[in-house]
């Protein structure tokens, strides 16, 4: 699969429907290979289980203080209709099914997956989907000799403010860099910061390194026909401070002041979720 094929086949438009609130976002495709079979080519090896990550805000979002599970939640697969031309075929989970399918972390942790290979296969039967692709563990940084560190060039892909390629259900893809120290906790959480200008909408974006086919390792050039990346992490949104209210006659106003930059939840977040994480 060409380069852009593989990064924008990545991410779905997730719409969440939780009476009074109506949410949207953005999520990826993550799988679980089977071990390694030395009888089998090595290249092939059997996907065991496909999931779709977004935030934890996202799949549950706080009405009145507290988190919810959402009477509705969709992700979309692309497909090509009748006429030819692409189109989102939606994906809807109920309450009892978001449940089941769901798993979380510790609270303070805005990273969320839904197990869906099951509900891809059945809509793969009855429609004409396009491929779409994944990530795992095969990506994680320091495999194919890939590597990060701060200042590395990274690349964001989601759905700013539902603002996307709407013929071709494309996300938008943005550039930054990595902003600090690499993998150590910012603040004392699993999670890093990246320098990115993004907006409400991008929350659950999936954050790569900048695709490249050459690395240089202990002073050796290594190349690749393709380029690579690899998968850093889950984009969460942007600290800011809140500055001092001012008092009106009728109204109170509560200034945030932001600083460009974005939390990234690490990747290693993943598999240990889908290991030792609980339902919802």
């Amino acid at each position: 699969m060409e380069l852009d094929d593989r990064i924008h086949s990545l991410t779905t438009l997730i719409i969440v429907n939780s009476p009074p609130l109506s949410l949207q976002g953005t999520g990826f495709f993550y799988h679980v290979l089977a071990p390694k079979d030395p009888s089998k080519d090595a290249q092939w090896r059997e996907v065991k289980e496909i999931w779709l990550v977004t935030n934890r805000h996202i799949l549950l979002p706080r009405v009145k203080e507290v988190d919810t599970v959402p009477a509705q939640f969709t992700f979309h697969l692309r497909i090509v209709d009748s006429k030819g031309k692409i189109d989102w075929l939606p994906v809807n989970l109920n309450r009892a099914e978001i449940k089941k399918r769901a798993k979380v972390y510790l609270p303070s942790v805005d990273v969320a997956l839904v197990r869906i290979e099951d509900l891809i296969t059945g809509y793969a039967q009855s429609n004409v989907p396009i491929a779409f692709s994944t990530v795992g563990e095969d990506d994680f940084p320091g495999a194919n000799k890939l590597n990060v560190e701060v200042t590395s060039d990274i690349i964001v892909a989601g759905y700013p403010r539902g603002f996307y390629d709407n013929f071709n259900k494309f996300p938008i893809v943005k550039a930054g860099i990595i902003a600090s120290r690499w993998l150590a906790p910012f603040q004392g959480e699993p999670k890093f910061l990246i320098d990115a200008k993004l907006f409400p909408g991008s929350s659950g974006s999936i954050v790569l390194s900048k695709p490249v086919n050459s690395v240089i390792e202990k002073g050796q050039l290594f190349t690749s026909k393709e380029k690579r990346y690899c998968f850093l992490g889950v984009f969460s949104g942007e600290p800011y401070e809140t500055e001092k209210p001012v008092e009106t006659d009728d109204m109170i106003i509560i200034q945030k002041q932001s600083f460009d930059v974005g939390y990234v939840w690490y990747y290693y977040l993943v598999p240990e979720i889908i290991k030792k994480g609980s339902t919802v």
